[in-house]
């Protein structure tokens, strides 16, 4: 193989692993029927916080936006018709608890790309009855690494982590498989 040609492979793998994102179940059950979104069955309201540990991380990732996130999810699900218009008659809940955040500098990202590691967002999506009891949980973890002139720009890069958080969210709430 000439070094050419090693070149050229090496930066495919970078660039088909310069981003990724899935979700992970809290448990091995079924999801319950009763948790799951759907047109007739929507959520009556969503909202987000942020773990002592994402808290911390705030200062060394502004270029983080929870609202845009936000945002971006209640978009998602608005499309699907998940969520109740004012609250509606449902008694279901869903929470988004923004667990840990790691966002590169716009100039970092765009010169040295995925050799300086990747943004990554990882979030627990909670579904709650009104009692306040947990139906469903599941974590949601995106990372973006890829940089350059095109990649490496600040929006680029937190709209996709944001629109992959929303999709896998909106998947596992209906109950598609991701």
């Amino acid at each position: 193989m000439s070094l050419k040609n090693l070149a050229v492979a090496a930066l495919a793998v970078l660039a088909l692993g310069g981003c990724a994102s899935g979700i992970q179940r809290v448990s091995t059950e079924p999801v319950p029927a009763h948790a799951i979104l759907t047109p007739e069955a929507q959520a009556a309201s969503l909202s987000i916080s942020l773990s002592p540990q994402a808290q911390k991380q705030l200062g060394d990732n502004l270029k983080f936006n929870q609202d845009q996130l936000l945002a971006t999810v209640k978009r998602a699900m608005e499309a699907n018709n998940l969520l109740a218009k004012d609250g509606g008659t449902s008694t279901l809940r869903v929470e988004i608890l923004v667990k840990d955040i790691r966002v590169r500098s716009n100039f970092t990202a765009v010169m040295f790309g995925i050799m300086a590691g990747t943004d990554s967002l990882l979030g627990d999506v909670i579904v709650k009855d009104a009692s306040g009891r947990e139906l469903h949980r599941f974590s949601v973890s995106t990372s973006y690494g890829l940089g350059g002139l095109a990649g490496g720009q600040d929006d680029v890069r937190m709209n996709w982590m944001y629109e992959k958080f929303a999709e896998h969210t909106v998947n596992e709430l209906t109950g598609k498989k991701n």
